[in-house]
């Protein structure tokens, strides 16, 4: 097999998802950049909402690179706070929303995290106990802040609302202050399996989200919707990154509930829908699959597992699967007709300006592991 040089994976080092949102605000400020069951919001909201919260998160006494806990589901409250964390010189550690509080006060202490911030309720989920309970575990949490719909006595209120109060109070055009990062600081994800923190290279995500958008197909002018709240990195390259990369608005749905994703299916239309390949073939049966661009099948595999194939599935829409392997990487290969086909059975490489980028490429003994410009390194 034939690598590109070593330098080719650095391409997408320049490039973040903070400059992507302030690109995407200059050159398209109005257009919807995501929406969720709450409301939409274009780049330009978006942008002044991240320039915002950005300065709170700094007054609220947290240190620059200091390592920031992030909790939550596919809203996008997540997605501001993400990348307003990155913006301020913070490094964020994301979490799901279904650990248990144990769970969550360990990865806590795994990352040292200063900070503890989520939602205060999510569908059912009423947050505010767990979260004090994780912060009285993990010594290192100096702050609780909570993004709404709820205030959370004796947590920092950072709700979409406080921060548009905020906006108002100082204005500016959410572009020119609150400067990104010199380098686009690392995204944590937790690796469920091992009960590992991995920290990703945005220029990793990028490089992934670059090769999951030419293998599905992802364009500016067809919507994706997924149901992946971005908290693992398959959700963060089927998510906000391919997003901002592509310039197609963003459908988030979560947690899923059935009418208001199918009145949510309806408002994204003709779009890339990203499901948990587990539920695809309910979703086939119940017509929600006709009429979509494609039907992204989102599986996990551990590699010390191998590879099971995914079940054929008839649909009428093209199928593309995304295999998330070990919160190292996920792979995009569309389907053969209704059968699916294995993860790299060929390297993967996109171009990128002038180069030649290998993305991702089975190891040599054909073992379910891989590198490329698209891969992070298992921990030593």
């Amino acid at each position: 097999m034939n690598a590109e040089p070593a330098a080719s994976s650095h391409v997408f080092a320049p490039y973040s998802l903070d400059t992507l949102l302030m690109g995407a605000a200059r050159l398209h400020p109005e257009t919807i950049a995501f929406a969720d069951r709450a409301r939409t919001c274009s780049y330009a909201a978006l942008a002044a909402h991240v320039a915002g919260l950005a300065r709170l998160l700094s007054d609220c006494g947290l240190q620059l690179g200091e390592r920031l806990l992030l909790s939550g589901g596919a809203e996008i409250s997540l997605v501001a706070t993400l990348v307003a964390a990155l913006r301020g010189g913070f490094e964020l550690a994301l979490a799901p929303l279904d650990l248990a509080a144990t769970e969550l006060a360990a990865y806590a202490r795994a990352v040292d995290a200063a900070a503890l911030i989520g939602p205060s309720e999510y569908g059912d989920l009423q947050l505010a106990d767990a979260y004090f309970e994780v912060a009285a575990a993990a010594q290192s949490i100096r702050l609780v802040a909570t993004l709404g719909p709820g205030e959370i006595d004796g947590a920092v209120d950072l709700s979409h609302a406080t921060v548009s109060r905020y906006v108002t109070a100082h204005p500016d055009n959410g572009l020119e202050r609150g400067k990104p990062a010199p380098a686009p600081a690392r995204i944590v994800t937790l690796d469920r399996r091992s009960t590992t923190p991995i920290a990703h290279e945005q220029a990793t995500l990028m490089a992934a989200s670059f090769d999951f958008g030419a293998r599905a197909e992802i364009g500016r002018e067809t919507p994706v919707l997924s149901t992946l709240p971005p908290t693992s990195f398959a959700g963060l390259v089927a998510g906000p990154f391919a997003a901002l990369l592509s310039g197609a608005t963003l459908y988030l749905h979560g947690p899923f509930a059935a009418d208001e994703f199918l009145q949510c299916r309806q408002r994204a239309g003709n779009a890339h829908l990203v499901v948990p390949a587990a539920i695809a073939a309910d979703l086939a049966d119940a017509g929600i699959l006709d009429g979509l661009a494609s039907t992204v099948l989102v599986s996990r595999v551990a590699a010390e597992d191998g590879f099971a194939p995914p079940p054929p599935l008839a649909a009428p829409c093209r199928l593309i699967d995304l295999y998330a392997i070990d919160e190292s990487t996920a792979v995009a290969e569309p389907r053969h007709g209704e059968r699916a086909v294995p993860p790299a059975p060929e390297p993967h490489y996109v171009g990128f300006d002038t180069a030649r980028i290998l993305t991702v490429e089975r190891s040599a003994d054909q073992a379910l592991t891989f590198r490329g410009a698209a891969v992070t390194p298992a921990p030593a």
